[in-house]
């Protein structure tokens, strides 16, 4: 398998996994889930790299953070196995909770974490970052529930449906909402809304996104489900290890553009951005080695070992070819500087 360009530090030793016990806790306190399927969540870790990424801020709010992430593994879950119309009808249900946590819904294990999160959370918001978790939360269940139709679909989307789709359904949009509540990030809104950070944005989601796809590629196609790999197989007519080695070349590109960006905006962006930022590449340092590494991928990888390397491949700064995304190269800073 082809080597992923990785131009980021790597965190092998998160060590937070005490918050894995706390988020394990809360979710024991505000569901009546089995205990075997809120142990499953726990001994994913998930929640102790979040805590790792937002580790410099209060304790109280790396305890929400980390119990957001372990509440909402399970929220995927649910919206991925049950049948459609009851995922829509949750989904819905999560999109008025989090406009207003005081909006009626269905009383079932998931709307009522959701609903103490989403309570919890904007309670302790400025306005703007309760506009932004409020929109990015939205977004993240109208996306879950289009991604099980798209699944359904007898042939993969295109590339630049599957992008645009995949960005939100990751639920990276939505932790990166939370994760700037959590650092007390107010990134003010003419940087919000510009191009070059919007790109860092889209890209930092994508990153997680397509690398959690080609890990699990194997279980993704037994489940009927399509992710990257199989896009580009549908695509280019590839078997499943070159559609995996296109994917792979394709994330390397998404790290360039991480990389050119970040530095740009680490030396232009203000404070709370910088911040934000040195989060984001943070939390990709810990996540891809922890997810090469992790139990819940074991044996999902192609037959050739998946490793990264820090030397860029030849091509990496070229423009990828789906439209979705290509965008990105018109505000790279070589691209921008002449």
């Amino acid at each position: 398998m082809a080597e992923l360009f990785f131009p980021f530090p790597v965190h092998a030793e998160i060590g937070c996994e005490e918050y894995d016990r706390k988020a394990g806790d809360w979710l024991s306190r505000h569901s009546d889930l089995p205990p075997a399927r809120l142990e499953a969540v726990v001994r994913s870790r998930a929640a102790a790299l979040v805590a790792f990424t937002v580790s410099p801020t209060r304790p109280e709010l790396v305890e929400l953070a980390s119990a957001w992430t372990a509440a909402y593994l399970l929220v995927d879950d649910v919206l991925e196995s049950a049948p459609i119309e009851e995922a829509a009808v949750m989904a819905a249900c999560g999109q008025r909770i989090w406009d207003d946590p005081s909006s009626p819904a269905p009383s079932t294990a998931i709307t009522a974490m959701v609903r103490q999160i989403a309570r919890e959370t904007l309670a302790l918001a400025t306005p703007a970052q309760r506009q932004r978790l409020r929109v990015a939360h939205q977004r993240y269940f109208a996306a879950a529930v289009t991604e099980r139709l798209l699944d359904a679909a007898e042939r993969p989307p295109s590339a630049e449906v599957h992008t645009g789709v995949r960005e939100q359904a990751s639920g990276l949009a939505a932790m990166s909402a939370v994760v700037e509540f959590a650092m007390g990030m107010d990134i003010p809104e003419h940087e919000y809304h510009s191009a070059p950070v919007r790109s860092f944005f889209q890209a930092a989601h994508l990153a997680i996104a397509w690398i959690n796809d080609i890990g699990a590629f194997a279980k993704d196609a037994k489940e009927g489900h399509h992710n990257v790999v199989a896009v580009l197989a549908a695509r280019s007519g590839l078997n499943s290890l070159e559609a995996t080695n296109e994917a792979v070349a394709l994330l390397g590109s998404v790290h360039y553009a991480l990389s050119e960006l970040s530095r740009l905006l680490l030396r232009e962006g203000s404070p709370p951005l910088r911040a934000y930022v040195e989060s984001m590449v943070r939390h990709l340092g810990a996540f891809t080695p922890w997810l090469l590494h992790s139990p819940r991928y074991s044996g999902m990888l192609a037959d050739e070992p998946f490793t990264t390397t820090g030397n860029a491949p030849d091509g990496v700064e070229a423009v990828p070819d789906i439209a979705a995304i290509a965008w990105w190269w018109n505000h790279l800073p070589a691209r921008t500087v002449a």
